[in-house]
């Protein structure tokens, strides 16, 4: 699970199908270091510093059972210049299959954002997953 777009963090939180608690599960907070937009120093510079200070992580990881559904949820508040910017909790539920390799990504756009699950399996073939 990771963020793009924005620099705001985002904490995820899972439910498996199974789980007895049917409470959301954190599993912790993520940042987009800006890593592909900004010189790579400066990019593992704002990974260093998030990771060290504020525990905030370029992505988090969960595994997933195969064909019984999976819950994500993402959400970002943090405070801007004059207020603060707060966007979801987004929620998308899909179904994982044996074998496969998701990403679930967290996109600002603008003051909007948006929660989205990709078949990375083939990295160079990123698919939108249906959820």
């Amino acid at each position: 699970m990771k963020a793009s777009g924005g620099t705001h963090p985002v904490e995820f939180s899972i439910r498996r199908a199974d789980d007895p608690d049917r409470r959301m599960e954190v599993l912790g907070t993520v940042v987009d270091s800006g890593r592909g937009h900004v010189f790579g120093w400066i990019a593992k510079l704002n990974e260093v510093a998030n990771s060290a200070t504020v525990k905030r992580f370029p992505q988090v990881e969960a595994q997933a059972d195969a064909d019984k559904p999976f819950e994500v949820s993402g959400y970002s508040n943090s405070r801007v210049t004059g207020g603060i910017y707060t966007c979801g909790p987004l929620t998308t539920v899909f179904t994982p299959e044996r074998g496969k390799v998701y990403q679930v990504e967290f996109q600002f756009s603008g003051e909007h954002c948006e929660q989205h699950v990709y078949d990375v399996t083939q990295p160079r073939q990123r698919t939108l997953v249906k959820s």
